[in-house]
This record gives C-alpha cells, sequence and structure tokens, in this order.
C-alpha cells in the first residue's frame, strides 16, 4: 500500500513553497509534485528575469540622460544575446536549489503531470499518490484568445528565450505584461506597437496616471492603439501581419512587425489536472472556493497563488496564501486571508504602483474622500535625476483621514508604495504621514506633498 501524505502539493512556486514547508514545520508529512522547472514562474518565467531585463533597459535610459548630468556617453549598445545568457546564468541554479531545499527538510518530491483520481489522491505519469489533503498550487499559463493565428503570437515565456533583438514587435494586450515588455523592447531598441481592446492600457489601474504613462511611453516611441479588435495573426513575408479593425474606420487595416507577442495576461492552470474526478467545483473563472481557500464542493483540498482565480496574481500574495493553507491543513481553527492593503508595481520605466482603492472605486462604493493629484516633477529631488515623469495621486477618506488608496508614476514608484501599504495596513493617517520626517533629499520626502490636498 502505498504511502498517506498529509498532504499532497501540486506545485513548487512561490505558494507550493510555503505551504509544504511552513506545514512540515508543523510536523506534516508532504509530498511535492512539480511538472515544469521547481521553484515555479516568478524565478523562471516570470517577475526575476523579467526584471533581469527590464534593469538593463533602466540603465540605458540612465545613459539617455547622461547628459544632463553633464555626462558624455558615447557607443552604449545593449547587447541582446548576452543579455538572454545573464539572464539564463542568473536562474540555472534555481530549480536544483528548490528541490535540494525540500529534500533537506524531509519533503518528498516527484516531477511529473499530476491529475486527479479520486477525492484526495492523483496520478503522476501512472503512479498513484494519496494525501488527507491536497493543495492546488500550479500557478498560472499565459491566457488565449479567439483569434485566428494566435497560435502565432510568442508567450512571454517566449520572449525570454529570444536570440536575437526583433527589429519590431507588436504586442497584443496592453496589461502588465505587454506594457512591460514594450518598454524593454523599446529601450533596446525595437519599434514597439500595442494593441489594447479596452478603451485604454492598464484599465485597473487609475485613470489620471495611465493617461500619464501613455502619454510617456508614445513620446518613448512605443505606437499604442486603444479599443481595437484584431481579427486575426498570419505569417508574412514581412515577419507577421496583424489584421484589425480600428475606431472610427470602416474598413480593416494591417500591421506588420517582426513577431507578434501575447501581451493579454495569465490564467489560472488547471487544464489536464481532471479535477471533476475530486469533486471539485469549477466556473469560468476557476475553482470555487469558500473564504478559507478550500474548494465548496471537496473540503480535502485547498487552492494558493495564481490558481486563485479572485486574488491578485503577485509573488507574495501566493506566498501569502500558501501560509494561509498551510495553517488551514494542520489546524481546526481555520483563518481567511486578508487582501486589504496589497501593494503592486507595473515595472515600465519608470514604473507605476498602486495600492489600495482608484479613485473610480472610492466613488463607487460611496466613501466621502478627498483626493491629493500632484505633479512631482517640480521636487527637488525630481530635478536632480532629471525626471521625465512623476506624479502621485492619494485617495484619502475625510473622517478618518485614512489612506483609502494611492497611486505612484515615476522614480522609486515601487519603493514608495510600501510606505503607503503600511500606512494603510496599521492605520497610519495621513496626517501622520504628512508630519513625519523623512531623509532628505530623497523621493521619500515628498510624501508630506503626496498626502496634500484641498479642503
Amino acid at each position: 500500500m502505498s504511502k498517506i501524505y498529509d498532504a499532497v502539493v501540486i506545485g513548487s512556486g512561490a505558494a507550493g513553497i510555503a505551504t509544504a514547508v511552513i506545514a512540515r514545520r508543523s510536523g506534516a508529512s508532504i509530498l511535492v509534485v512539480e511538472k515544469d522547472g521547481f521553484g515555479g514562474t516568478c524565478p523562471l518565467r516570470g517577475c526575476i528575469p523579467k526584471k533581469i531585463l527590464s534593469a538593463a533597459a533602466e540603465s540605458m535610459a540612465c545613459i539617455n540622460r547622461a547628459p544632463e548630468h553633464r555626462i558624455s556617453v558615447r557607443g552604449a549598445d545593449l547587447n541582446w544575446k548576452e543579455l538572454i545568457d545573464l539572464k539564463r546564468s542568473m536562474i540555472r541554479d534555481v530549480p536544483a536549489k528548490s528541490r535540494d531545499r525540500f529534500h533537506s527538510l524531509g519533503i518528498d518530491t516527484v516531477q511529473g503531470f499530476a491529475k486527479f483520481t479520486g477525492p484526495r489522491s492523483i496520478d503522476v505519469d501512472g503512479k498513484e499518490y494519496q494525501g488527507k489533503k491536497i493543495v492546488i498550487a500550479t500557478g498560472s499559463k499565459p491566457r488565449q484568445l479567439p483569434i485566428a493565428g494566435f497560435e502565432h503570437a510568442l508567450t512571454s515565456d517566449d520572449l525570454f528565450e529570444l536570440e536575437a533583438l526583433p527589429s519590431s514587435i507588436i504586442f497584443i494586450g496592453g496589461g502588465a505584461i505587454g506594457m512591460e515588455f514594450a518598454h524593454i523592447f523599446v529601450r533596446a531598441g525595437s519599434k514597439v506597437t500595442v494593441l489594447e481592446a479596452a478603451s485604454r492600457i492598464l484599465p485597473d489601474l487609475d485613470e489620471d496616471l495611465i493617461n500619464k504613462l501613455t502619454g510617456y511611453s508614445e513620446s518613448l516611441g512605443i505606437k499604442i492603439s486603444t479599443g481595437v479588435h484584431v481579427e486575426s495573426i498570419q505569417t508574412s513575408s514581412q515577419g507577421m501581419t496583424v489584421t484589425l479593425n480600428v475606431p472610427n474606420i470602416t474598413v480593416s487595416s494591417t500591421i506588420s512587425a517582426d513577431i507578434v507577442a501575447n501581451g493579454t495576461g495569465r490564467i489560472a492552470d488547471i487544464d489536464g489536472l481532471d479535477l471533476h474526478m475530486a469533486g471539485i467545483k469549477t466556473d469560468r473563472r476557476g475553482i470555487v472556493l469558500d473564504e478559507y481557500l478550500r474548494s465548496v464542493t471537496n473540503p480535502d483540498v485547498f487552492v494558493a497563488g495564481d490558481t486563485v482565480s479572485s486574488s491578485p496574481h503577485l509573488s507574495p500574495v501566493a506566498s501569502y496564501e500558501g501560509r494561509i493553507v498551510a495553517h488551514n491543513i494542520t489546524s481546526k481553527d481555520l483563518v481567511s486571508p486578508d487582501y486589504q492593503a496589497i501593494p503592486s508595481a507595473i515595472y515600465t520605466i519608470p514604473a507605476v504602483a498602486s495600492v489600495g482603492l482608484t479613485e473610480y472605486e472610492a466613488k463607487k462604493q460611496g466613501y466621502e474622500f478627498a483626493t491629493a493629484f500632484h505633479d512631482l516633477q517640480s521636487l527637488r529631488v525630481s530635478e536632480i535625476y532629471n525626471e521625465q515623469i512623476a506624479f502621485s495621486k492619494v485617495i484619502i477618506e475625510r473622517q478618518t483621514n485614512l489612506i483609502l488608496g494611492a497611486h505612484i508614476l515615476g522614480h522609486d514608484a515601487q519603493e514608495l508604495i510600501n510606505i503607503f501599504a503600511l500606512a494603510m495596513k496599521f492605520g497610519i493617517t495621513a496626517r501622520d504621514l504628512h508630519d513625519t520626517i523623512y531623509s532628505y533629499p530623497t523621493f521619500s520626502s515628498g510624501i508630506p506633498i503626496m498626502v496634500r490636498f484641498r479642503v
């Protein structure tokens, strides 16, 4: 008879690691199953390799601004192939180190494709494993669209392996993936076009800041078309041709580029798990869960990470959910996650970062609030660093003076947003932030201005 584990964790990314390690420290016997590389999407095919490319693009942006600092730079060139080789070298050891860490803690591992054979059992390449609890932490995969020829669009995984820099690239989708890569490629020297079906890029973020980002992105040479419907993608003598409908134009038009990339985002990777064999209910968004990240129809199955369709697809959130699930599979005192005050950043250059509610969401939820919206380019530190764009918008509840949301575009936005997240989590008011003394001259020393609004 095969060993029955206290928990079988499907997936070895941030959520799977947190679940397995913490549950093991509680004394549970754990098996981790991974179909791809141990370590998961973030270090292998997501935020880490993307940040390696983005850091190089940021360096190019600094070089382009060097004359403003009275520095003469000649012959600066980004070697794309060597950059990809650098990326590969930096992530090469991740799978082995991740698996070794599991083994050092007494966690069993197996590589292969998992599928359910019953409520508490799975098959991995012909061998059955059983668990008192099973955790689905399989992460996400690129979203596919019902567009003719969409199979020709490269995924973000493919872009990380490009041996040569394309002279031109079209992104289908102006979400986080599309815009982050757009800024990388345009800084590297490619001609970039972004096609977005919605009325603006990054439609879930603050409209005013995204309008500013759109204008700045276009000033870099990124061509952005919104409200467009892509009809087809075809290979051509020029590389790739995209046929689309453009607002106010009655006939279809075509544009061409060396490559076309899928920038439409990611969805839960649950295909092939045979969820019905475990009685796991799904809907159009994914697995239906209760407040404890547990299947509503199979209480022995929990879900964490990007496989949770209702929470932000962020690596720190995946780790947080993994900790929640680890507690819930080892304790009778179940807890539910709290998604308030989760900061996020879109790594365009410069970045745009946010936490909490947008102005639109605050209105929709009926809050009485004040809006502090500021152009930060006049700050002394912005002038020192020759910032090309810098804006902030902070949403403040009038009665309590608490921060409802904060949105920052510009230098160090991804760092500054954490201060606002901390304020929201621990009830630090806008007045508290205003009255705090900050080191100077720094970008955080501009926070008193960011929270200042007209009565």
